[in-house]
């Protein structure tokens, strides 16, 4: 039976993903909650996923999100992004899971 729950989750996702971090910048639509730039863990076209130490992330929350970010950049492109999932991890992290709509 796990072999049919591998399949299924692999078969969700409509793009590959790579192992190489990224600088993204996160910054959700709520303002109470402050921007975080972070480093991806994996990342593909349509999404990506970070570990972090902040815990107001939640399911369905909107987000604007820079791929590629860097500071001394004065144009950052963002993109209009909803978290999916987030995860309680060890030592007070958290795993977050984006999708770019």
């Amino acid at each position: 039976m796990s072999g049919k729950q591998e399949t299924a989750s692999q078969e969700r996702r409509k793009a590959p993903r790579a192992k190489l971090p990224r600088i993204v910048r996160v910054r959700p639509f709520d303002a109470r909650f402050p921007e975080e730039v972070c480093i991806t863990t994996n990342f593909s076209k349509t999404g990506f996923y970070f570990e972090t130490s902040v815990g107001h992330y939640y399911a369905g929350m909107n987000v604007s999100v820079a791929r590629n970010f860097h500071a001394d950049d004065s144009v950052h492109r963002e993109e209009t992004a909803k978290i999916m999932r987030v995860e309680k991890l060890s030592e007070g992290m958290w795993g977050v899971a984006i999708r770019i709509l």
